[in-house]
């Protein structure tokens, strides 16, 4: 049981007053369904179709009233349990289009009916399908690779999990907790490396499950190519990402190749829509709302930090405990915290931005953004002395409040710093591991650091 937030969320949705189907989504290979099961349990009316497998989707192609449908699927399980005791889960449901309306037929006629669903290439389906998406009927819950403290969970690391609790986080615990951070980092959070790690398998031992894995998201890319030719560059793109992670990229020739920019913008747009990638665009804004530069370069991003880790052939023993931005250039540092910050939000599409602004004569960027209290409140994933941010002095320059935040291989600190031209703020430094819980620092910081 180490997704025990996800099945806390599934909990809380389906005791909930105003509970509607439920749109479980997210990258194939995170475990959706095997959590909707493990949430199931032995619930005696649990019903699962899964629309890719023959004969299961034509159920809903027969235009039947809701309850009908429902004793129809009923019937064809053997289900006798009352709809108290029972739940349906519709998997891989944008084989079926048909099966995408049910979902609002449903909520209206059947409401005391618990409905889960689940599509791992739903996005990209949905994407000029020109399928009628039934706003406001449904719920969404995003899936991420497994996180650090489900994965401390996951390993019964309740010691560690009781000092992140702690706010702030007690220095005599940062040694022994960032040294199982830099194992999560370069093992990953996929569900199949976790499991395989729990039935006692040596980490030198898992270099077939992630080709594996690499290899089942290259496989799917003829499902949701329109054509030989995209599929090709999809492949492409895909199989270049890891190289490029955390680097600003260029669509036109990307890793090489002579594709043109519209045509590996396309793909990567499906590789991201797919879960995949992250693409993460700059803003020139200090304030809300952050308006998105899609004419500009964006950073790139990969799905999990152990698919990174191995594709990029890092060896986890020779990692030791060392400061992860010291290692391939800071990529697994900055790959650590994008994917920690992204798995916070689990009801919105996952999306971050960074912080770019370029003048004649000097550049600078923040890596990330996080918006709190109407404030945006810059990132950075470095290393090295507080005072050596210039990029994030100048945009303290520019905003209207005195809060910065640095991710990096030490303990909790706080500095009071003067940008060059003067300007009084706040660094907070947190170890890498706390970018899940960056909020709750940032409430921290608000409320008993002021002055």
């Amino acid at each position: 049981m180490f997704r025990r937030s996800i099945l806390y969320q599934f909990e809380k949705w389906k005791t909930g007053s105003h509970r509607k189907p439920l749109l479980l989504r997210g990258a194939r290979q995170t475990g959706k369904t095997s959590a909707v099961r493990l949430f199931a349990g032995d619930l005696p009316g649990y019903m699962e179709l899964n629309l890719e497998a023959p004969g299961e989707k034509s159920v809903f192609e027969r235009k039947l009233p809701a309850r009908d449908l429902l004793s129809a699927i009923r019937l064809s399980k053997g289900i006798t349990a009352p709809l108290s005791e029972s739940l349906l889960f519709i998997d891989e449901i944008q084989a079926c289009s048909s099966a995408l309306q049910y979902l609002r037929l449903l909520y209206e006629e059947v409401p005391e009916l618990p409905v889960i669903a689940s599509g791992s290439l739903f996005e990209v389906y949905l994407s000029g399908s020109g399928i009628e998406f039934p706003v406001g009927r449904v719920e969404h819950c995003f899936m991420h690779p497994v996180t650090f403290r489900e994965y401390l969970q996951a390993f019964k690391r309740y010691d560690m999990l009781e000092e992140l609790d702690k706010i702030p986080l007690q220095d005599y615990a940062f040694p022994s907790i960032y040294g199982e951070f830099v194992r999560y980092t370069l093992l990953g959070g996929m569900p199949e490396i976790v499991q395989a790690l729990l039935e006692g398998n040596e980490p030198d031992s898992l270099e077939g499950i992630y080709s594996s894995l690499f290899i089942s998201f290259l496989d799917d890319i003829p499902k949701y190519a329109p054509n030989r030719t995209m599929a090709e560059i999809l492949r492409h793109c895909l199989e270049t990402v890891p190289a490029q992670t955390g680097k600003r990229i260029t669509f036109a020739g990307f890793g090489g190749s002579g594709y043109r920019s519209r045509e590996v913008s396309q793909a990567m747009k499906t590789l991201q829509r797919a879960l995949l990638v992250h693409l993460v665009y700059p803003t020139g804004e200090v304030e809300p709302p952050p308006v998105t530069n899609k004419r500009k370069s964006p950073k790139l991003f990969f799905i999990d930090s152990g698919l990174l880790a191995s594709t990029l052939n890092v060896q986890w023993r020779e990692m030791g405990t060392e400061d992860l931005n010291t290692s391939f250039r800071g990529v697994l540092a900055e790959q650590a915290v994008a994917q920690s910050l992204l798995s916070i939000h689990n009801h919105t599409i996952p999306r971050l931005q960074f912080w770019a602004r370029n003048k004649r004569g000097s550049s600078a960027e923040v890596d990330f953004m996080v918006q709190h209290s109407g404030k945006l409140i810059p990132v950075e994933v470095k290393s090295g002395s507080a005072g050596r941010l210039r990029s994030l002095h100048r945009f303290m320059d520019e905003c209207d409040h005195d809060v910065a935040i640095r991710f990096y291989g030490g303990p909790v600190r706080v500095d009071s710093l003067n940008t060059p031209s003067g300007k009084k703020f706040r660094l907070m430094s947190l170890p890498h591991f706390l970018a899940e819980n960056v909020y709750s620092y940032i409430e921290w910081l608000v409320q008993t650091q002021s002055g």
